[in-house]
């Protein structure tokens, strides 16, 4: 009984997989009476990307789109053709998070994202980043204290380098926490007029080169949420798609 069971469940997966596949077997909808959303995430951002010395290393901006199921941007594309895999990107290991400004630590959960090039963005109130002081401590750890001032909400990343480990830091109760990959994901958030926020953290060192250090900012409200860009690819999607979308900035920093 149990493998007539199996056999007849594996059928009905394998025929709902070809049917839904073929695409005949819509997997979306827009009606309120049975919805079921096609969710997307769209950030317009501006990534830069500093060297060791502090010197701009490359600098780009274009629309991140990220798409948090098995189907991908195929049922979008014919809509908003200028999504399409031509504009799949890939996971720079050397970059925080890859380099993309992730709002939660969900890479994991996304393994297909877009980078579709678009104009430079300029929120009015951009992130201010200062590295304010890098001290060897008697113990026989460097520790680096840094300011930020920016918007609401803003995500930091930290990756130590081969031969480099966090041992200690301000946040939480001082024990460094990091998700499989080795990399540290730091979310702020604040009301309004807040003052600058600083933090520190102790790193041991084997070899030359630290660690790389990015902010990402995230502007959620007001004027700085929406582009030109963002507005005209939004109005193109289709009535069963849940696009929700934002400005973002990417600054990556080498140590």
């Amino acid at each position: 009984i149990t493998k007539w069971i199996l056999t007849g469940l594996g059928s009905v997966f394998i025929i709902m997989f070809l049917l839904i596949s073929c695409g005949l077997l819509f997997p979306y909808s827009g009606s309120p009476e049975s919805p079921r959303p096609k969710r997307v995430f769209l950030q317009h951002t501006t990534r830069t990307f500093h060297n060791l010395q502090g010197k701009v290393e490359s600098r780009d901006s274009g629309l991140w789109i990220n798409s948090f199921d098995y189907t991908g941007i195929q049922h979008v594309t014919p809509h908003v053709p200028e999504i399409n895999d031509s504009f799949r990107t890939h996971c720079r290991e050397d970059r925080p998070f890859c380099g993309y400004p992730w709002f939660l630590p969900v890479k994991f959960l996304s393994k297909k994202n877009w980078y579709l090039p678009a104009p430079e963005v300029f929120p009015s109130s951009p992130v201010e980043f200062s590295l304010l002081s890098k001290e060897e401590t008697t113990w026989g750890t460097i520790k680096m204290t840094f300011s930020v001032k920016g918007p609401s909400h803003m995500s930091l990343y930290l990756m130590p380098h081969r031969g480099a480990s966090l041992s200690t830091w301000s946040f939480g109760d001082g024990t460094p926490q990091f998700d499989l990959s080795g990399e540290y994901f730091i979310f702020y958030s604040h009301g309004l007029d807040a003052p600058t926020w600083t933090f520190w953290f102790e790193i041991q060192v084997l070899s030359q080169g630290m660690i790389s250090v990015a902010i990402s900012s995230h502007y959620f409200f007001g004027k700085d949420k929406r582009t030109a860009q963002l507005a005209d690819i939004l109005r193109r999607f289709p009535t069963w798609a849940f696009p929700s979308s934002w400005v973002s900035t990417y600054d990556m920093y080498r140590y």
